[in-house]
């Protein structure tokens, strides 16, 4: 086979047939067989001790005025194991990848049960309010670099509001294609602001996917989905941030809501990094949660275990069927046919993880428990607590373990979904005065 150099070792490989293809070449990002890529890097085997001197001195500094996006950027500080070939001044950021990691509130812990040592991911909290933003700034960098003019990406919100600010400040015409209908008033207003064009679909997001790659076939524009292995790269950082967070030491378990993939596929892929710079400790069990409106892998997942059967990665995908979606709160993560499914399965299998499923009720529950611990997340994120519940309830999470929750976007940009469920516990006076709304007080210390 012949090696490919042309950015610095780093490269192209399909995760089913092997296939190498050059990172700054391939467009389509689909090798022939049908396979997804991944994108490898010449790694140090030995370089762990070195590489985390490294980067948590990066960290030290990044509260300190600086313009290196190795110090600004959550992401770039990483840089090493992300994307080492491309220079400094080639890298697009918006100072994403500096979310709060922080311990479950009071009632979260309450409500979730078997006593664990839980943590929230907060990654809405950055440009554009989603874990979407970790993957975009490695994404528009190397497209940038390659020389890309029109850029998008068919979306369910976020990836939208992600493609379209680093875009813009790549100086990349940006056109995204969402589902009519099934997205929220702020992820429509999102890539408008940053200049982005916006063409509504009557269709679902999987329509509006296979017709957006059926014109990215042709050289007419760029995406930025999660098919783009780029994307993954930057969004490794997520346990990177986790691992650095606990003094190199990865959790117990990792639950991540599922949508089109990218959110998993990154997480495994960065536990076989450390592995491949010489981390010898645990890694992780990944748990993927979905809603159950939109599950196809966790449904397929759950035939195996309603068997009392664990499976491979070749009996899981002959299982897996992609499904009509329904109607759910969680809108990010309404998607049948998941882009990255197969590195899903990779990635689950690898850590002995498992996917399930939520309902509406409990995704729900779940963002109104969150709130009264002062936290405002997203129903997706809804969903991976839900699933976490149930695991815990299941016995598949054993009592006192370390998890981290992945929160993947803030609940600001679902605001309707919250509306919808606890607008009837609002409060109408019958008139403004004094008496009135004082008796009202009263009846909330009763």
């Amino acid at each position: 086979m012949t090696k490919i150099n042309d950015f610095n070792g780093t490269r192209l490989r399909c995760i089913r047939c092997g296939y190498e293809t050059s990172l700054l070449k391939e467009r389509d990002f689909q090798c022939e067989c049908g396979g997804l890529y991944d994108v490898v890097h010449e790694l140090e085997p030995n370089s762990f001790e070195h590489l985390t001197g490294v980067f948590d001195e990066r960290a030290m500094m990044s509260y300190r005025a600086s313009n290196d996006p190795k110090i600004t950027s959550g992401v770039w500080r990483f840089k090493e194991l992300i994307m080492p070939g491309l220079d400094d001044s080639e890298i697009v950021t918006l100072g994403e990848g500096n979310y709060p990691i922080v311990p479950f509130g009071k009632n979260l812990k309450e409500w979730i049960g078997g006593d664990l040592d839980g943590w929230l991911v907060l990654e809405g909290v950055g440009p554009t309010n989603s874990f979407k933003d970790n993957g975009g700034t490695v994404l528009i960098s190397v497209a940038k670099k390659t020389g890309v003019k029109l850029i998008g990406a068919p979306s369910t919100g976020d990836t939208s509001a992600m493609v379209a600010a680093y875009a813009s400040i790549a100086g990349m015409v940006c056109c995204v294609v969402l589902p009519d209908g099934q997205i929220t008033p702020v992820q429509i207003t999102q890539p408008l602001v940053h200049g982005s064009k916006v063409i509504l679909l009557p269709a679902n997001f999987d329509i509006c996917k296979d017709n957006f790659f059926a014109i990215a076939k042709t050289g007419l524009i760029d995406f930025a989905s999660s098919k783009n292995p780029t994307r993954i790269e930057g969004h490794q950082s997520t346990v990177f941030r986790i691992a650095q967070h606990f003094g190199w030491a990865l959790p117990d378990a990792i639950v991540f809501p599922v949508g089109n993939g990218s959110n998993g596929s990154s997480i495994g892929k960065a536990q076989r990094t450390l592995q491949a710079i010489g981390y010898k400790g645990r890694i992780s069990r990944l748990v993927g949660a979905q809603s159950h409106a939109a599950c196809p892998l966790a449904k397929s997942f759950l035939t195996f275990e309603y068997a009392s059967e664990y499976p491979t990665i070749k009996e899981w995908e002959e299982q897996y069927n992609p499904m009509e979606v329904g109607e759910t709160a969680a809108t990010a993560a309404r998607i049948g046919d998941p882009v990255s499914y197969l590195k899903i399965l990779r990635e689950i299998i690898f850590s002995d993880g498992c996917m399930d499923f939520a309902n509406e009720e409990d995704l729900m529950e779940a963002v109104a428990i969150c709130g009264k611990d002062g936290r405002f997340i997203c129903p997706q994120s809804g969903t991976a607590l839900a699933v976490l519940k149930k695991r815990v309830e299941k016995g598949t999470i054993a009592p006192g373990s370390r998890v981290c929750v992945i929160c993947t976007a803030d609940g600001i940009k679902f605001c309707d979904a919250a509306v919808k469920s606890l607008l009837p516990t609002v409060v109408k006076a019958k008139d403004a005065s004094v008496e009135t709304l004082e008796a009202l007080m009263k009846k909330l210390l009763t």
